[in-house]
């Protein structure tokens, strides 16, 4: 049996990871460190699923992530081999994925895809190299992996009659292999035996339980789960006076330095063993430690959410936050788009809109060239589980945070201004007089510049805030059974005419017409309303005034939304397409939708929460596009949100796993005239490998590009407001140095106009 698990692995096939770079960008966090390597240039750095490069003397930033053909799986650990220039990355799952000095990412899949080790002993632990070959310590035993054949060599299961055993640490020392293990020990074998393979031929040496062992200075210690440090004898690790501040979560050796990362503290011992530092904080704050190497004088310390510090060894004055630009974290719950920008919300709750146990994340804000900014719990008055965000329209430095427990925060020009609650507005708690318990679910500004807002579980649940200041409350009660015992409302949209639509978690779609103060109600039922159930999970108003409306369980679209109020209200109805086999079904029948978007085409953005997102036409019985994981950088098919940046074109997809963005052509709203046409980056400087975009176009807009003496070298229709150009000609290649020339007219020729664009190679 032993011989057919290895021949099995032994032929499982390479592939090549897919680069989206072209057309989508990452925007992951790097904030949780849970791996640091080192090269002779620079430092490497694994977040959840992603990883940045530190260059050390041009101090500068290279990413790898699911645009480069990352898994966007959990990562575990990371190994750089300087000999062969690759990085190898290990996953949780068991995936291997290294990447060459070119930024080629290859996909080693004989541990994960292997059914005969349970999904749940997979994990790669720790990697070490010894000539062609990487020893990977695995939660089922060592595999070996030879790094010029990039193929794997021998298998060992060293537990008790040769059964699988999480092996938490290995080390070559002295041709021994030594292997740690989560139940049984320090097991060896000699590293020069043939027949490793035979678990009869490894030893156990010591019972202690260790969490690392590794060489340093000629010896070889061992970190137990006790915390004692031990060393190795002429057979056996014997107990040193030593111990450590708490289990070692890793070790890390150089030539002068033993370094001991728990989650409070790194120990630094010299060659003596001899500590010469723990360290618990750094300029008066604590941080939760998970890594620590030694590069010279320096620590370069892993952090769970502040990214990677670097601090010397000898002065701890001397540090610094070392961290590719990022949000703060990946699990992003919801994102809202503005021209340029994009802000992310965290703060989660649960399907019955239940935000408990709650979190204070802060929110963080991309604008465009600048980067990140993340504000913190203390920036946004320490509000707790901000599930979204509305921007005001007419003014996108006016930013409202919807707190599920603390009411509506202002945010203006980056600042927290006013806390809306019980004591300054008509929002009510659910438990009062407390003035926290304050749920806004969502809100939204109408054509009036008016604030809806949506309290959770009170009978005022619809709030409005006029321009001035000035709120009123609407009595629900009577649309929404039990609101203010058990029921959630969901999503709030306003249309043209001023009438607002929101969903409930079990009283389907509410509509309001604050003109004749009149409420209306379509639920499950044939005849009145025909929607798939009464849960409404999201709400999107398309360019036709048509109503889509999501659900748990499918998709509805109500096409006159203002015949809710009438005496024969229509019934929502379902999208018939024909499957691949001709068969008529209804459109996304069964899936959970989580957010529906429309781009300036009039197409439809639809999330769901395990199929990945959808792009449909306007009407949506043309499927254009499905992106999942298998086909995209998306690194989860379980997809929170969806926002589009008309101005760009831009679409992004909020995941647990990490936000990414889509560049498309066919996404930004057209505009009426060629008045505000522009073209950037402009200009293109040197080292720039995306995409210029030219914006402001109308529909079917003609763009011609030229060089400076009027030879054509690239021409497009647009399909929207936008259309991308790779700054490649005809024939393929990169144009050169210089100034080009953009000839834009309108699909009737009527109005036309001249940019001019420059390129720096």
């Amino acid at each position: 049996m032993k011989k057919l698990f290895l021949f099995i692995l032994l032929t499982c096939n390479l592939t090549n990871a897919q680069d989206f770079s072209d057309s989508w960008e990452g925007l992951f966090s790097f904030t949780t460190i849970v791996d640091i390597e080192e090269s002779a240039t620079s430092v490497y750095a694994a977040s959840e699923n992603a990883v940045f490069i530190y260059d050390l003397s041009s101090r500068t930033f290279t990413t790898l992530t699911t645009i480069n053909g990352l898994s966007g799986d959990e990562i575990s650990q990371i190994h750089y081999s300087e000999d062969k220039s690759l990085l190898v990355i290990g996953y949780e799952n068991g995936l291997l994925q290294i990447v060459d000095q070119d930024g080629e990412v290859i996909d080693v899949v004989a541990i994960k895809d292997k059914q005969v080790i349970p999904p749940d002993n997979k994990r790669i632990n720790e990697f070490k190299e010894s000539g062609d070959l990487i020893y990977i310590a695995t939660d089922f035993g060592i595999a070996i992996y030879n790094l010029s054949r990039l193929e794997f060599d021998d298998t060992y299961f060293i537990g008790d009659n040769g059964a699988q055993i999480e092996i938490s640490s290995i080390e070559i020392y002295q041709d021994f292999l030594y292997a740690a293990t989560s139940s049984s020990g320090v097991r060896r074998a000699s590293i020069t035996d043939p027949f490793l393979i035979d678990f009869m031929n490894w030893s156990q040496i010591n019972g202690s339980l260790f969490s690392e062992v590794t060489s340093f200075n000629s010896q070889l210690f061992g970190l137990s789960l006790s915390r004692q440090v031990f060393q190795l004898g002429t057979a056996n690790f014997q107990p040193t006076a030593t111990t450590i501040n708490a289990v070692a979560i890793d070790a890390h050796t150089s030539d002068v330095f033993f370094t001991v990362a728990t989650p409070n503290a790194i120990q630094v011992f010299d060659t003596n063993f001899v500590e010469i530092l723990s360290l618990t904080s750094l300029g008066g704050f604590n941080y939760n430690f998970t890594q620590a190497i030694s590069l010279g004088n320096d620590l370069f310390i892993g952090t769970e959410e502040n990214g990677m510090i670097r601090v010397n060894i000898q002065d701890q004055t001397d540090f610094e936050f070392i961290v590719a630009d990022g949000p703060t974290r990946n699990k992003a719950f919801s994102i809202t788009a503005s021209p340029d920008e994009l802000w992310v919300a965290y703060g989660d709750h649960d399907e019955l809109y239940n935000p408990f146990p709650l979190e204070r994340l802060g929110v963080s804000h991309l604008v465009g060239e600048e980067g990140w900014t993340n504000f913190e719990a203390a920036d946004v008055l320490n509000i707790a589980s901000i599930s979204t965000i509305t921007i005001n329209p007419d003014n996108s430095d006016e930013v409202y945070l919807n707190s599920m427990h603390d009411g509506l925060l202002e945010f203006a020009d980056g600042l927290a201004t006013t806390l809306y609650g019980i004591n300054n507005s008509t929002l009510e708690s659910i438990l009062p007089p407390a003035t926290d318990f304050v749920r806004i679910s969502n809100s939204v500004f109408d054509n009036q510049g008016n604030l809806w807002s949506l309290a959770n579980k009170v009978d005022n649940a619809l709030n409005r805030r006029t321009p001035s200041g000035q709120w009123t409350s609407f009595d629900v009660s009577e649309e929404v059974a039990s609101i203010a015992i058990d029921q959630g409302i969901t999503r709030i949209v306003a249309n043209n005419n001023g009438t607002i639509f929101f969903g409930t978690i079990a009283n389907g779609l509410v509509g309001f017409d604050p003109a004749t103060n009149q409420f209306a109600n379509l639920i499950d039922d044939v005849g009145l309303g025909n929607l798939v159930n009464s849960y409404v999970t999201t709400l999107r108003l398309d360019l036709s005034g048509q109503l889509w409306i999501g659900s748990n369980q499918g998709l509805r679209v109500l096409f006159n939304p203002n015949s809710m109020f009438s005496e024969n209200p229509s019934d929502a109805r379902s999208i018939i397409i024909e499957d691949t086999n001709g068969i008529p079904r209804e459109l996304l029948a069964d899936e959970a939708v989580t957010d529906i978007e429309i781009d300036g085409n009039n197409n439809k953005w639809i999330a769901t929460a395990s199929s990945g997102a959808f792009l449909f036409s306007p009407s949506g019985r043309e499927t254009l596009f499905q992106f999942t994981t298998d086909n995209s950088p998306l690194p989860t098919n379980s997809v929170n949100d969806i926002a589009i940046d008309e101005s760009t074109g831009k679409i992004y997809f909020a995941t647990d796993k990490g936000i990414v963005a889509f560049q498309g052509e066919r996404s930004s709203k057209p505009q009426d005239d060629l008045e505000n046409v522009r073209a950037f980056p402009n200009p293109v400087r040197p080292g720039f490998d995306g995409n210029v975009t030219i914006d402001g176009l109308t529909d079917r807009a003609r763009v011609k590009i030229t060089d400076i003496e009027g030879n054509l070298v690239y021409e497009a229709v647009s399909q929207g407001g936008s259309i991308p150009w790779d700054t490649r000609s005809f024939s393929g290649n990169k144009v050169a140095s210089g100034v080009y020339f953009l000839f834009i007219s309108t699909s009737d020729n009527i109005e036309t106009t001249v940019s001019k664009l420059m390129i720096v190679r």
